[in-house]
């Protein structure tokens, strides 16, 4: 299959959250090589768009209709409202149900959630599955940078000195921690679908 391009979201100073918009769209088998060409000229548009940080695409092509989870990445409301009347957006949007096999499902997240790989028409998983994920992929990067950057912090003052794990714990867990997580405990955090 084609590969689409793809940029990793990335927070920026102005705005350290965003909106990220997740798109879930199951493609026609027979329409795939057309639908990655159609992606590509979408991601192509995205790149020109003011407020657009990066996208992400999550491939599953195990079941008989392959699923395609795509992340925009805008740096606030107004950037993704403003892409959402783009008209150059609305026509390739025309274009979409001769790929499709189903509805398109399009929600919106902040933050972290945008990373639990939500299948579509499948409720979110409990809170505390969310939690819990979240600890299991944020306990051991802690310990790892703490290790590491208490090298170059001795002597900090300790509200200091857990700056440089702290951020770094973050920026991983981000990526690539919670999507792999998310992905690999997938059926546990979605015990309905069908693995």
């Amino acid at each position: 299959m084609t590969q689409a391009p793809m940029t990793v979201p990335s927070p920026s100073s102005a705005a350290p959250e965003g909106v990220t918009l997740v798109i879930t769209e199951r493609v026609r088998p027979s329409r795939v090589d057309a639908y990655e060409l159609w992606a590509r000229r979408v991601h192509a548009l995205l790149a020109e768009h003011n407020g657009f940080l990066g996208l992400h695409v999550l491939r599953d092509p195990s079941g008989p209709v392959p699923e395609y989870i795509t992340l925009l990445r805008f740096a606030s409301q107004e950037a993704l409202d403003a892409w959402r009347t783009n008209p150059a957006y609305a026509a390739a949007l025309r274009e979409l149900p001769d790929l499709t096999a189903s509805d398109v499902d399009y929600r919106e997240a902040r933050g972290l959630e945008a990373w639990f790989d939500r299948p579509a028409r499948t409720p979110a998983p409990p809170l505390w599955k969310n939690v819990l994920v979240g600890f299991v992929g944020v306990y051991p990067l802690i310990l790892l940078f703490t290790y590491l950057c208490g090298f170059f912090t001795r002597g900090w003052p300790w509200w200091a000195a857990i700056l440089p794990s702290a951020f770094l714990a973050t920026l991983f867990l981000n990526w690539p921690v919670l999507p792999l997580l998310s992905r690999a405990l997938r059926v546990w955090l979605y015990p309905r679908q069908r693995p």
